[in-house]
């Protein structure tokens, strides 16, 4: 079931009513049999795997708390649930990159294997690697079997994130949520919010042209191929966003709060400003469980740099099994290398745009939307047709008039996000303060959802789905 789909609100709704309705002490049950009902409602076998992997995973966890000698337990407790990411996510790109050798040395012809990628596994593994990590750290104690299922299950997060860190629900779980007026109606809001980013941006306004581009590159005129990469930046930005915002607003719904995943990450200023603005869980879990363990900046320049390459291009590879994302990941290590390298001045993400930041924004923009191509594009002989079409087909014809004007208006509403996001509190109180101001409130929200909910139709998946 997607969020942006009538089958989910009707699930949210029973879920919301029993979860009301039940004593305190049976609410955490009824999360964890409707996060397990809503994973097995997309293919009811990989619930097999995913109970599999949590119980032995579970096992090592609580064998690694008993023992005189945790390490060994906990680098098992590592590298069972990657292994079985590993198996499923990477055993095929494997194949397919030995197979050569194999036939021409060994004379042996093997076949990739394919089957289907279990939904979610990239995220509940990394949730799973983390919470081992901070409990042999003493940062957390073990949970019971049955909060820590919860933990990684918990339906809004469970599929695309946010990352969530073991000190950031389990807590909050323990407390059964807090539910108050205000949280409900920042929920609603939130929800709304990222409805509208999915159905009208990303579906509706964004991904025809995109498609159109992408599926026969190189073949149109030099501005259609860069308006696409503009168009697909977008896309991917308001589709992922928008589904942490509907995560989020469903948690606060509940009575629980999840982490922002998104900061307006394309009024950034250098690429270190971007990855604290874009996936940001996912970028603090690769700096805390990738990067610092690499030594991070605490052994010289040079071996920070290259402890940012590998970084990123794990974190490519973590996306997608194909030489298109290491691509990816490693166009993003060379910005983040090649920055550290011209300048050691680092932004702060505090300090507020100015008219002298707008050259540096445009600039990096551009360079992180052409940084998108490999990732959108099927194989890498179309990303790098694409690239042609961007830098080598002629730009006599103009610029497509209608997919241009989207491009301006995602621009205008990425702007308008940050003051909405500084402002929203005031606004809030304002209309809770006056007495029409319920009601405008319950219209507006009413009116956005209803909208969303029938430009988005059956609802098209997410894009981060695929990991």
């Amino acid at each position: 079931m997607l969020f942006n789909s009538f089958p989910f609100a009707l699930f949210f709704a029973i879920t919301y009513a029993v979860f009301v309705l039940a004593p305190r002490v049976r609410r955490e049950r009824v999360l964890l049999i409707a996060s397990l009902v809503f994973y097995a409602l997309w293919v009811p076998s990989y619930l097999v795997l995913l109970g599999g992997v949590l119980g032995t995973s579970y096992l090592l966890v609580r064998q690694m708390v008993r023992s005189t000698r945790p390490k060994g337990w906990l680098w098992a407790s590592i590298a069972f649930p990657l292994t079985v990411l590993a198996l499923f996510k990477y055993a095929a790109f494997g194949v397919q990159l030995l197979a050569p050798l194999l036939r021409d040395r060994m004379h042996l012809h093997v076949r990739a294997p394919y089957w289907l990628l279990p939904l979610g596994i990239s995220f509940y593994t990394f949730e799973i690697v983390s919470l081992a990590v901070d409990i042999e750290r003493k940062k957390l104690a073990l949970p019971t079997f049955s909060r820590y299922v919860l933990f990684v299950t918990f339906f809004p997060h469970l599929i695309a994130g946010p990352i969530m860190r073991g000190s950031e629900l389990l807590p909050q779980l323990d407390a059964g949520g807090e539910r108050s007026v205000a949280r409900t109606r920042r929920g609603l809001w939130l929800f709304s919010v990222g409805l509208v980013k999915k159905a009208i941006f990303s579906d509706f306004l964004l991904l025809p042209y995109v498609n159109e581009i992408f599926q026969a590159p190189g073949t149109a005129n030099g501005p259609a191929h860069l308006v696409a990469a503009y168009s697909f930046a977008f896309q991917i930005y308001f589709d992922f966003s928008g589904y942490s915002d509907m995560a989020r607003g469903l948690a606060c719904v509940l009575g629980f709060e999840l982490p922002m995943n998104f900061e307006e990450p394309y009024l950034s200023r250098d690429p270190s400003e971007f990855w604290t603005r874009w996936h940001m869980t996912l970028s603090r879990w690769l700096r805390d469980y990738l990067y610092v363990p690499l030594g991070g900046n605490r052994h010289g320049r040079w071996r920070m740099l290259f402890a940012l390459m590998v970084t990123m291009l794990l974190g490519g590879l973590w996306h997608g099994a194909g030489v298109d994302f290491v691509l990816w990941g490693g166009l993003h290590g060379l910005l983040l290398v090649a920055y550290r390298l011209v300048t050691r001045r680092r932004v702060s993400r505090e300090r507020p745009l100015g008219w002298r930041d707008v050259p540096s924004v445009v600039l990096l923009f551009n360079l992180v939307s052409l940084a998108w191509v490999p990732f959108r594009a099927a194989t890498f002989a179309d990303a790098a047709a694409f690239y042609r079409g961007v830098f080598v087909r002629h730009y006599a014809h103009g610029w497509p008039v209608l997919p241009t004007a989207v491009v301006v208006l995602c621009v205008v509403s990425h702007g308008a996000e940050r003051w909405l996001r500084v402002r929203l509190p005031s606004i809030h109180a304002r209309l809770g303060a006056a007495t029409w101001g319920p009601a405008l409130e319950g219209g507006l929200l009413g009116a956005v959802l209803t909208a969303s909910l029938l430009a988005s139709g059956a609802g098209v998946e997410f894009i981060y789905f695929q990991f």
